[in-house]
């Protein structure tokens, strides 16, 4: 007798055993795909794609014009490490314009196009932010309408019920379809933020109970009314969780096996939850926890809005390595949060260190979108990992850096089997340079897309926040003061290629690259 069976015992439901799930045939077939709209804001959107028996996948902006699955992979950005439901942004879009979006997936049988998906960013308003209320309501069709995706059935939520504990960190809930229809889902979360909502994230559908799952043997799909039928268990698909004007955001896409017949259905809810609070502070109106001031190229201004006396964890991290973690946004405040209290503002700039958290420092590149995320915290005795309410998550992107038009000239001295010697004579427009050996191999990498996997708009703009991290030293005094500047630690037989960041006097940065040389 399986798990969902038993706990549907428990709840006093007359129940059967469900109908096991069967396998997938061994013969190899063409991959599926499917993309979701998650987000619209002026000038960005967030995309998540859903794929099964694919190898690779790609995406990219969609104008309409001829597109075969080559194209996708040649001119848009190609994911290695498939997932489903990962979430990707784009960016750099221009506000109340219409955007098409497709995808394309290929396995060893074969490549499909998945059905462009339509989107308009919204009204930017007077201080370049975008997602007011009056936007949401200009552009609420593109919002909340679910993609015609072939083989996928759209189903209206009408309530939730059942909702409950069972432990610190998993949550049994029952969706009710305008049908009558249930929909079964037990979410594993995360204990060290366990309290009375429901955490934030994706969770995709599996057989552990691993943080961020939907535990596959006991949720699944149970229709009203339907003589010898007692339910079908879930065998792909996963569920995403957030908060929109103080009530739930739940999107599903989930499969199931119905007489040897699969099945996909995809919904979206807006509304309270069963067993679970209403997050605080994401009301309609409501003043928000973090208010961004200033977003320059390397640096940011931001303030946390809170009561005197009110505790609360505030991070700060870079968009792509959030994007590479199974993490949510109550696991990553409890995890990497500092915690304090009242309103503060905070200075964020390059290479300085946190005014209000000591020994706290990050690198703040041009061009690169960045995460701040807040919560109001219980700090009442053995509380102090428990969040209030809701996490409330705002993206930056910094500015791009000015061009500049200082020089740099090298002369190459030695070329040796782990290092190389050279002079660096800076222009009298120069304020510093940055120098980077990469490798040219990896330089060829980056030029063949990389720069758009990690989210940059060229691979000029991807070195230039690149460089000043792999360098040795930066100061215009330093370098002048080197005769036959050694760089050591260099591999030997190995082609590299050096890379020097150049900043002039007035702040406006370039980028030079010179002949690759190889170590002997």
């Amino acid at each position: 007798m399986n798990r969902f069976f038993r706990l549907f015992a428990v709840m006093l439901f007359a129940a059967l055993p469900l109908v096991g799930c069967e396998n997938e045939g061994s013969d190899a077939k063409l991959p599926t795909i499917n993309i979701t709209l998650v987000e619209v804001d002026d000038t960005s959107a967030k995309i998540s794609i859903h794929t099964k028996s694919a190898e690779e996948y790609a995406y990219m902006l969609y104008d309409g014009d001829a597109i075969s699955v080559d194209k996708v992979f040649d001119e848009g950005v190609t994911v290695n490490e498939v997932g489903n439901g990962l979430i990707f942004g784009i960016s750099n879009l221009e506000p109340e314009t219409t955007y098409y979006v497709i995808a394309a997936a290929r396995n060893s049988v074969g490549g499909v196009l998945s059905e462009p998906v339509k989107f308009t960013t919204h009204k930017g308003d007077d201080n370049g932010g975008g997602n007011d209320d009056e936007n949401n309501d200009d552009n609420n069709d593109d919002n909340t309408e679910l993609p015609d995706i072939d083989g996928v059935e759209n189903i209206t939520i009408t309530k939730t019920r059942d909702g409950r504990w069972y432990e610190p960190f998993n949550y049994y809930v029952t969706f009710v379809r305008d049908n009558g229809d249930r929909i079964v889902l037990d979410f594993y979360t995360i204990d060290e933020t366990m309290s009375s909502y429901l955490p934030y994230g994706q969770y995709s559908l599996g057989n552990s109970e691993d943080p961020y799952t939907i535990h596959s043997e006991s949720s699944g799909y149970i229709p009203q009314g339907v003589e010898g039928v007692d339910g079908y268990c879930f065998t792909d698909g996963y569920v995403s969780v957030d908060v929109a004007n103080g009530y739930y955001s739940i999107y599903f896409m989930l499969t199931y096996d119905e007489n040897g017949a699969s099945k996909s259905i995809q919904a979206l809810y807006n509304g309270l939850m069963s067993g679970a609070a209403v997050p605080e502070g994401d009301n309609e109106g409501a003043e928000k926890l973090i208010e961004v001031l200033d977003v320059g190229s390397n640096s940011f201004r931001f303030r946390i809005n809170a009561d005197e006396g009110q505790y609360w964890r505030c991070s700060v991290v870079d968009k792509r390595l959030y994007d590479q973690t199974a993490s949510n946004p109550g696991a990553w405040v409890v995890t990497y949060g500092f915690m304090l209290e009242g309103t503060l503002t905070f200075d964020w700039r390059n290479g300085e260190m946190c005014e209000h958290v000591p020994g706290y420092m990050m690198s703040v590149s041009s061009s690169t979108d960045y995460l701040i995320l807040a919560a109001l915290m219980d700090y009442s005795e053995g509380q102090e990992n428990n969040l209030l309410g809701g996490v409330e998550v705002v993206q930056i992107h910094t500015e791009a850096e000015a061009a500049g038009e200082g020089t740099v000239e090298v002369d190459i001295k030695e070329i040796n089997t782990n290092d190389i010697v050279f002079d660096c004579t800076l222009g009298d427009d120069v304020w510093c340079c940055y120098v980077a050996m990469m490798e040219t191999a990896n330089l060829q990498e980056i030029k063949d897309g990389k720069y758009a996997m990690a989210g940059y708009d060229s691979y000029e703009e991807c070195m230039l926040s690149l460089i000043p991290g792999l360098s040795h030293d930066s100061m215009r005094q330093f370098l002048e003061s080197q005769v036959d500047y050694k760089w050591d630690y260099l591999k030997y037989s190995t082609s590299y290629t050096m890379c020097i960041k150049v900043v002039d006097m007035d702040n406006g940065v370039s980028y030079i690259e010179l002949e690759p040389f190889s170590t002997k």
